[in-house]
């Protein structure tokens, strides 16, 4: 981070202290943990180590992802207590608790992927039962990972208490052999090695110096836009979404935070307030304008649920045809998230997008949109680009649909190449990914084929895998400008190539993506946002007659649930309320 950008980020996030008188009549702690009748509960909690003086002060639950084994959270234990420290020093008792994460890059391509999505509601669930269940006052939320942000997000908006979320943040990418070493580079150096283009010994140091620090990899991955889009939504402190992990910058930021949380709770300051349309336009906006993945459709979509805010894939459609794409990020270009940051971060890039972004939407901060945009800084127009001379007129997220996908279907076209934005290709079939990387790596896919991999969506699935695996392996095998791959499952943001996905109606669920059959023509014209198969109506009619039913893949524990009850992607893949 430039010295100028810390300046900024610590004039930005100065505590804005309040005069209001009232807010002590709003400590609902108070009544949890004060007075003769509630003895008990001061003796339990005494024995974890409080003391009277804590509890008459607002109780705030810090709410953490640490875990030993992700490099995404095993710094977090250290940010958790810089917050605790800030929360201390404004006058409020913190209260520390773990949520999980499910790690998306430790289960791609294999079974524990089923898991990974409906570990999202899974986490907002728990930090509800959680707070409520202790009466807590207000929350900060530490998280990383692409489930654990918009399931904190979606935790904020429903118990609508004062609310911060710090993002774990990113590390820079590791060097091998003068080689920037991202995420993707060793999913695809897989592909590579199997297809004898890369040595075991140079698979082997791609994967050893892939993680030089602690932290997200520095790429455009699911993870890194959902703190990206978090900050945009107003809900982090500015210019924190992009902190490197584990840095002084982050550390300090981290202070401020549960700093600010304590003038939250003071003013009154809750999710009901900054989860506005305007807000999630703004990130829905910032999240395009910087190539970010395509997870943030389904989660936006969630997220605004939870607050009372109708998003769906025609709104995405909308403001993806009026907002440019000024930043590349890795995979799609050259620029780490952590160079993204040392430009201006989130606020640089709101203001390049100028009068797209709503002024008035409020943040935790205590400044509205517009304050912080008009105290931002662009520090490198080249990472950054204006609105004048945008790396694509249009966003990065397409919303595609005609008779393969009826309800839509989701592609990141600054990953496409441009003689894939409109192809007729014959269809090869598969009914999971694991299959469709056989084929690949064995050879079994030639140039101009379109891999359809159904049953993979998030009743089908169930859960929705990302389809890394598949696109890494196509990607590895030289076929990423020739090949497409479409399916009713998902991608990461790690993903680049002609990769569509959440086609709706998912094949589980009866849609045109089910009838697809081997040679089928189909036809993809992102400039024209369709996605069709062209096949007679007639003969679509005749194979849907003729469709078997295929047996539920899981049927027990948590997924048989969840396969029976979760909402289509299209509604956000949230699970009844």
């Amino acid at each position: 981070m430039s010295s100028k950008v810390g300046q900024a980020f610590f004039r930005a996030v100065r505590p804005l202290y309040c005069t209001n008188p009232s807010w002590r009549e709003r400590v609902r702690s108070d009544r949890q943990y004060l007075g003769i009748e509630r003895s008990l509960q001061r003796a339990w909690a005494k024995g974890a180590g409080l003391i009277d003086e804590e509890f008459e002060r607002p109780m705030i639950a810090v709410v953490n992802t640490c875990q030993e084994f992700s490099p995404e959270n095993i710094h977090l234990r250290q940010v958790g207590e810089a917050v605790k420290a800030g929360i201390r020093m404004a006058g409020g008792t913190p209260c520390e608790f773990n949520t999980f994460h499910v790690t998306d890059s430790e289960t791609f391509a294999s079974v524990g992927m089923h898991y990974v999505l409906p570990s999202r509601d899974l986490v907002a669930d728990m930090i509800e039962l959680m707070v409520e269940g202790h009466r807590f006052d207000a929350m900060v939320l530490i998280g990383s990972g692409d489930k654990v942000m918009p399931g904190m997000a979606m935790a904020a908006a429903r118990l609508d208490l004062p609310s911060i979320m710090l993002y774990g943040g990113p590390t820079r990418a590791g060097i091998y052999k003068n080689r920037r070493v991202f995420l993707e580079t060793v999913y695809d150096g897989v592909g590579e090695h199997l297809l004898g283009k890369l040595s075991r010994e140079d698979l082997k140091g791609l994967e050893d110096n892939h993680f030089p620090f602690a932290g997200a990899c520095d790429t455009a991955t699911s993870g890194n836009t959902a703190g990206i889009y978090t900050e945009a939504l107003g809900l982090a402190l500015p210019n924190s979404g992009t902190l490197p992990a584990g840095s002084n910058y982050q550390l300090r930021a981290a202070k401020y935070t549960g700093m600010r949380i304590m003038e939250l709770v003071k003013d009154d300051l809750r999710p009901s307030r900054i989860l506005t349309r305007e807000a999630f336009e703004n990130a829905m906006r910032v999240g395009m304008a910087v190539g970010g993945s395509t997870n943030m459709v389904l989660h936006m979509i969630a997220m605004a649920k939870e607050a009372g805010v109708e998003v769906d894939f025609g709104t995405w459609d909308r403001l993806s045809r009026e907002t440019p794409t000024l930043v590349t990020l890795a995979p799609s270009g050259p620029w780490g998230v952590t160079d993204l940051g040392d430009a201006g971060g989130v606020p640089a890039v709101m203001k390049a997008l100028g009068s797209l972004i709503h002024p008035h939407a409020e943040t935790v901060s205590g400044k509205t949109a517009g304050e912080l945009v008009r105290d931002a800084e662009i520090a490198n127009a080249d990472c950054i680009r204006g609105r004048r001379d945008p790396v694509e007129p249009e966003g990065s997220i397409y919303i595609l649909k005609g008779s393969l996908a009826p309800g839509g279907a989701v592609v990141k076209a600054s990953g496409v190449a441009r003689e894939m934005w409109k192809a007729v290709l014959p269809a090869r079939v598969f009914e999971d990914e694991e299959g469709a990387i056989e084929a690949l790596r064995n050879g079994g896919i030639g140039p101009g084929t379109c891999l359809v991999i159904r049953n993979e969506g998030t009743k089908g699935g169930p859960g929705m895998r990302e389809m890394l695996g598949a696109t890494s392996a196509l990607m590895g095998a030289g076929l990423g400008n020739s090949c497409a791959l479409v399916t009713d499952g998902r991608f990461s943001g790690a993903t680049h190539g002609p990769a569509i996905g959440y086609v709706t109606p998912e094949a589980a669920r009866g849609g045109s993506i089910a009838l697809v059959e081997d040679g089928d023509p189909v036809r993809i014209d992102l400039p024209e946002r369709r996605l069709e198969l062209e096949v007679a109506p007639e003969v679509l009619a005749e194979r849907r007659r003729k469709l078997p039913t295929r047996p539920a893949r899981i049927t027990r524990g948590y997924l048989k649930h969840y396969a029976e009850h979760v909402a289509p992607a299209s509604e956000g893949a949230v699970m009844p309320r």
